[in-house]
């Protein structure tokens, strides 16, 4: 039986069937890759391929009419690609383990059960969300029979050399607010060194790339701005910081957006990526919210179900697309 009855006395007040549940982390990985990234959907096959184009161009004397029109200019179409897998969570409930708790206040009368009665919504719900949670966790870090490397997992495999930007613990900058690992710093650090890459530092400036965090980073930088700069907010963006919100802003001076992803969490990773890199690849996308329920064909357990089929990848996994800060590997 998928549920356990830890604690609870025999034949509760029914008349209060509210649960109160544990705090679940929304999945919040597909609106960030549709706004941020990439999503391609209606996937069949186990590999995605996406290509990815290189062209040198160089500018020869003009004076003269030329002979050979390759002038020495190349371009390179690469590729890189996303392993799709299939998932599937499922599970069942004896609805007769309920008797010894609850009557007919929360169960209906009979012993041929059609649901959980009363209590049916609100464990169901509590399900789903728990799988979007769930699934949303995998596609930043991976571990299950699902996705074993998520995004946080594909960036710290990668060799990054001195594109990892710093890889000591973000803070909220130390006393002063002065320490390289306040995030505030942090974004600017991984900002300066973008801007040593004039392909990078175009994209920057032309509002083309974004920084993610964690809400715990999040709220670093805020503790580390307001150290540095004070409370009295000049700067426009920064004070959703100050009003209670993780609503996206514009980092100080940059067309560069502060995005949360709720699941970096505990990571580390602060980073700075140029836009559409980061993908998703899926069969259908309504796969991802879709419970299934029933009974069994004997109508003795109520059964849930999802399945999905889907994979995470980045289109360009360099330095030329990403800088940030985190652990090395």
């Amino acid at each position: 039986m998928a549920v356990a009855f830890s604690g609870l006395s025999a034949w509760s007040d029914e008349t209060k069937l509210n649960f109160y549940l544990d705090s679940i982390a929304s999945n919040d990985v597909l609106p960030y890759l549709r706004k941020y990234g990439n999503v391609y959907t209606n996937v069949k096959a186990d590999t995605l391929k996406l290509p990815k184009m290189t062209t040198s161009i160089t500018i020869a004397d003009g004076d003269a009419c030329f002979t050979d029109i390759d002038g020495n200019n190349d371009t390179t179409i690469s590729q890189t690609s996303i392993t799709l897998k299939k998932g599937l969570v499922r599970d069942q409930i004896c609805v007769h383990g309920f008797e010894d708790y609850f009557t007919a206040q929360g169960l209906t009368a009979g012993q041929h059960y059609k649901g959980i009665g009363a209590f049916e919504a609100g464990i169901l719900a509590d399900v789903s969300a728990r799988t979007a949670k769930a699934i949303g966790n995998e596609m930043w870090n991976g571990g299950s029979n699902w996705i074993t490397a998520g995004f946080a997992d594909q960036l710290l495999t990668a060799v990054f050399n001195a594109d990892n930007v710093g890889t000591t613990t973000p803070t909220s900058g130390g006393s002063a607010g002065t320490d390289s690992e306040g995030v505030y710093n942090i974004c600017q650090a991984l900002i300066n060194k973008a801007m040593t890459d004039v392909d990078f530092a175009s994209a920057i400036m032309a509002g083309k790339c974004h920084i993610v965090m964690s809400p715990k980073e999040y709220a670093f930088l805020d503790q580390n701005y307001v150290k540095l700069r004070g409370t009295g907010l000049i700067t426009p963006g920064l004070q959703t910081l100050q009003a209670g919100t993780f609503a996206e802003f514009m980092f100080p001076g940059f067309p560069v957006p502060v995005v949360v992803q709720n699941f970096l969490t505990g990571t580390g990773i602060v980073m700075l990526s140029r836009n559409g890199n980061l993908t998703a690849a899926m069969d259908l996308e309504s796969d991802f919210t879709n419970l299934k329920t029933g009974m069994d064909q004997y109508e003795e357990y109520l059964w849930w179900k999802f399945r999905f089929k889907g994979g995470v990848g980045y289109r360009d996994l360099t330095g030329s697309s990403i800088k940030y800060w985190g652990p090395a590997s």
